[in-house]
């Protein structure tokens, strides 16, 4: 009786332990799917950022500008190298805002410029047309889309009136681009981010349709985007993307067949540019078979010949022995494989200590090449976080933590860290602390992701905005920012300084004589000279066309002594132009008119000071030319 009861104690307690396994490996698989879906929607999200950002680049670069020209647009999108840094793109182009009675102007001015046979597609009269004028790369499929009125088409305007009346980005629905032959045709989409004449975004949505000049945009090839961006993820997990609801018809993207009875499936929806996507993950045979685990029927197993070994205990015993060997060595080829899993991760997966200095219990191989460190040396105690973090970043990372704990939230902090080699590389951080069900933190783990490369080409497109790009002098809008700078240090410190208005006169001769190019050597060598006539610490900055601007700081205690040094390096200044320039064969002589004025503690205005200057320009001009002319500021 005892053995019979013995038996099917043995019997219950082995078909819970099964139950209870056979549900915490499905539950695991489960998180672990979750997981990787969970980082394939971080990274679509973060190169859908990448591409939004390589637009404001492109508007800012129209903001700079009173008319950027197509070389101008084409050395834009060549110097961001995007086949290398953000693949997938299909093209980056600007289209103009064409309104019917403007459209015969527009016509004669494209093909006056070189295109003979420009017309705006699909023919018939509209009110107004939104003309693709610049894409870039300007070949292959990019060649059917020039002149194509994308305000033609329902879709793509929805999205345009969307851009226009918010002045953010917006992201189109579903369609056909322009680009696609009779041959691996995809589904596309398109990102329009508007562009206001004046250089900055009005505050209501009638201001900003009367301000719109056009909008930079990029279109994208469902398929190649997503094929560039998980070129080398998600090899066991299938994607299906949506725009909008779930359905046949709103299907962008699928990475292959979908199936109908996946283990494991989540559904993220994403929010890119003002509209939704649903991106569905699905497990493949692949996921669930390298996630399946044989331990719970092992256990089952082993429950019951365990019962059986109380009718013989010898036999029963060395039976037990080899089960548990078996037992064992399933679960450190378990152990194994999840660890060949995290070291797989993009980034470096940790577990440390919640406080400064963040010692290490758990790191993956990949910390090695961002700190120079080996996974060893953390675990060991000899090396922590806190070593390699720049001090200057730490309180911004102990304020995200202890925000995510008060919160019961994930976190994502950036910061610096130094390797041992001294190099610094930005890094994105994502974690969460564990907690017990007391409320306790015993832990942090997250994933650390390297984003130098990233954070580099978000300050190269901000670069774009400030500087002009035939001379490399700054342009307009840094010079205004200079200028208030130094209007605030002479009303703060009391000194006087001048500004210098350049105008290179019968500048339009060089391009009509020599051609383009030998007028933007001019222009190059012009910037060259002026750079040389000023001391280190001033300004020298091109408006636009011929016309240079040089601010001169702290040249006086009153403006009679500022204006009077800022007429003798204007002089330094219309000698050194005035020294012959070689452009190619021809040997051509250059005269500027330039106009001085001083400033002080009693300007308010950097506007009202370049016009200032401008006028003394005139005034030079009006006397002959050749000359400078001075204008006197204000006193203070």
């Amino acid at each position: 009786m005892a053995a019979w009861l013995a038996l099917a104690i043995g019997l219950a307690l082995s078909i819970g332990l099964w139950q209870f396994f056979n549900n915490h490996f499905a539950n695991r698989a489960q998180e672990q799917f979750a997981n990787r879906a969970e980082a394939a929607r971080n990274v679509l999200l973060s190169r859908m950022d990448a591409y939004t950002q390589v637009l404001r680049g492109g508007a800012a670069l129209f903001a700079a500008s009173t008319a950027v020209s197509r070389e101008e647009w084409h050395d834009y999108v060549a110097s961001l190298n995007l086949a290398d840094s953000l693949p997938g793109i299909q093209g980056t182009g600007f289209a103009e805002m064409v309104p019917a009675a403007q459209l015969q102007e527009h016509l004669a001015a494209v093909r006056a410029a070189g295109f003979p046979d420009y017309r705006i597609h699909p023919p018939g009269e509209r009110a107004l047309y939104a003309s693709i004028l610049y894409l870039e790369p300007f070949s292959g499929r990019n060649l059917q889309a020039f002149g194509y009125d994308m305000y033609a088409d329902p879709v793509r305007r929805e999205a345009m009136q969307r851009a226009c009346d918010t002045g953010r980005p917006a992201l189109s629905g579903k369609t056909t681009l322009v680009q696609e032959t009779s041959t691996d045709v995809q589904p596309g989409f398109l990102i329009y981010l508007p562009v206001y004449r004046g250089g900055r975004t009005p505050n209501g949505v009638d201001e900003r349709r009367a301000a719109l000049r056009g909008f930079v945009y990029s279109p994208f090839r469902s398929d190649d985007m997503m094929r560039s961006i998980f070129a080398t993820d998600l090899a066991d997990t299938g994607i299906e993307l949506f725009d909008g609801s779930i359905s046949a018809g709103n299907l962008l993207y699928a990475s292959g067949t979908p199936s109908g009875d996946a283990r494991h499936v989540v559904v993220h929806p994403i929010e890119i540019a003002g509209r939704q996507w649903l991106a569905r993950f699905s497990s493949t045979r692949a996921f669930e078979t390298a996630n399946f685990s044989a331990e719970p029927d092992l256990i089952l197993i082993g429950g019951l010949a365990l019962s059986l070994m109380l009718f013989s205990v010898i036999s029963i015993n060395a039976r037990h022995r080899q089960r548990l060997y078996a037992a064992a060595t399933r679960l450190a080829q378990t152990r194994d494989e999840f660890r060949t899993l995290v070291e797989n991760i993009p980034g470096v997966v940790f577990r440390c200590e919640i406080e400064a200095p963040w010692v290490v219990m758990h790191v993956s191989q990949n910390i090695a090449a961002l700190t120079g460190a080996t996974p060893d040396e953390f675990t060991s105690g000899h090396a922590s976080f806190g070593d390699f973090i720049l001090p200057e970043d730490r309180q911004r990372i102990e304020s995200a933590i202890e925000a995510a704990y008060q919160q019961h939230t994930a976190y994502e902090v950036e910061y610096r860290m130094r390797a041992r080699d001294g190099r610094i590389h930005w890094v994105s951080e994502r974690g969460r602390i564990y907690v017990t069900e007391d409320g306790s933190a015993l832990w942090l783990d997250g994933v650390i992701i390297d984003v130098t490369e990233r954070k580099a080409a978000e300050d190269a497109i901000r670069n774009l905005a400030f500087v002009d790009t035939l001379t490399h002098l700054p342009n307009r809008r840094f010079l205004l920012d200079r200028l208030r700078q130094g209007l605030a240090g002479s009303r703060r410190h009391g000194r006087h300084g001048a500004l210098l208005f350049v105008d290179l006169d019968h500048f339009k001769q060089v391009n009509d004589t020599y051609g383009h190019e030998a007028g933007d050597k001019l222009l190059c060598e012009v910037a060259r000279r002026l750079k040389q006539c000023v001391r280190e610490g001033d300004t020298v900055a091109r408006l636009g066309g011929d016309e240079f601007v040089v601010l001169l700081e702290e040249l006086g205690d009153n403006g009679g002594e500022a204006c009077e040094k800022g007429a003798l390096i204007a002089e330094k200044i219309r000698s050194a132009i005035n020294a012959p320039f070689e452009l190619g064969d021809a040997r051509h002589t250059c005269t500027p008119s330039i106009g001085v004025t001083g400033y002080g503690p009693g300007d308010e205005s950097a506007e009202a000071l370049l016009r200032r200057a401008d006028a003394a320009m005139y005034c030079a001009k009006a006397s002959g030319r050749n000359r400078c002319e001075a204008i006197d500021g204000a006193e203070g």
